[in-house]
């Protein structure tokens, strides 16, 4: 929380001056634009995971300050807010690790999930930069590209499981315990999990903008056009690789449910977004 914390106080740092300056110089020169856009609908948390990870929807919705090199090329800078959602899905998920219980007592916890899944939500403020080609005319084909850094400012993950066994295995005894619920041994059906926080790192990615610009009015434009916007970098580190069911010793009745990201059976994520841009600018 204390990191998403600096992350929004420094994001708001970073738009407080760039508006200011934006503002200053679009009040003094012509050659520049302010615009307005929403984007969406697909944006989600890419990576490699043994389970079928399905992509969500998101949107984004920002400002845009440009400057007009010459009549067809300019550079650009802005803010957006952007949201990343992602569904992971498992069949079937077990595991198994040494651990030591409330009597003191060394035994092997396990755990077995069918059906399990765990959906996850980020919240991002995004800064672009960029630089924009469009052709003359009223109606006009225009190309962006650029990148963009993103802070986190939100995420949370929440498990859901048809059904989940938990045991411990003591091979002192030779013998496997599935109860009682109140040593962290049972069977339980349609738990869901409370929302954890999801602590992500700065993105940094790669942009790509086409479409049409049309002029309405003598200092007015729509843009409608298609996006791209691709993560250049791991935002999330596991290098800890917890276990997806976490015994707890010293409350063995209140397991730790871990995100699937926690795991090693995930890597390499990446924030992916792509669909539709609509822009209104004033130049």
């Amino acid at each position: 929380m204390k990191k998403y914390i600096r992350n929004y106080i420094t994001s708001l740092s970073i738009v407080t001056l760039l508006l200011g300056t934006c503002l200053n110089s679009y009040a003094q020169d012509r050659k520049q634009e302010l615009s307005i856009a929403v984007g969406g609908p697909f944006s989600f948390l890419k990576y490699n995971s043994g389970g079928d990870v399905v992509p969500g929807n998101g949107i984004n919705a920002g400002i845009r300050y440009s400057y007009y090199l010459n009549e067809g090329l300019s550079i650009g800078i802005g803010v957006e807010y952007q949201t990343y959602n992602s569904d992971v899905k498992y069949g079937f998920f077990n595991g198994q690790y040494n651990a030591i219980d409330a009597e003191n007592e060394a035994f092997q916890f396990r755990y077995k999930a069918t059906n399990l899944r765990e959906e996850q939500k980020l919240g991002y403020i995004n800064i672009p930069i960029g630089i924009q080609f469009e052709t003359p005319g009223d109606t006009k084909l225009y190309v962006a590209a650029g990148a963009k850094i993103g802070f986190a400012t939100n995420g949370t993950y929440q498990s859901t499981f048809q059904n989940l066994t938990t045991s411990g295995y003591y091979p002192q005894y030779n013998v496997e315990l599935f109860s009682p619920a109140f040593a962290g041994f049972e069977n339980v059906n349609d738990l869901k999990t409370s929302k954890q926080d999801l602590n992500t790192e700065v993105s940094y990615s790669a942009t790509f903008e086409t479409g049409l610009k049309q002029k309405i009015g003598d200092r007015s434009a729509i843009y409608i056009g298609l996006y791209l916007d691709y993560g250049l970098n791991n935002v999330y580190d596991n290098k800890g690789s917890k276990n997806l069911v976490q015994y707890n010793p010293q409350l063995p009745v209140q397991l730790q449910y871990n995100s699937i990201l926690d795991s090693s059976f995930s890597n390499d994520v990446r924030l992916v977004s792509y669909g539709l841009k609509l822009r209104y600018a004033i130049r």
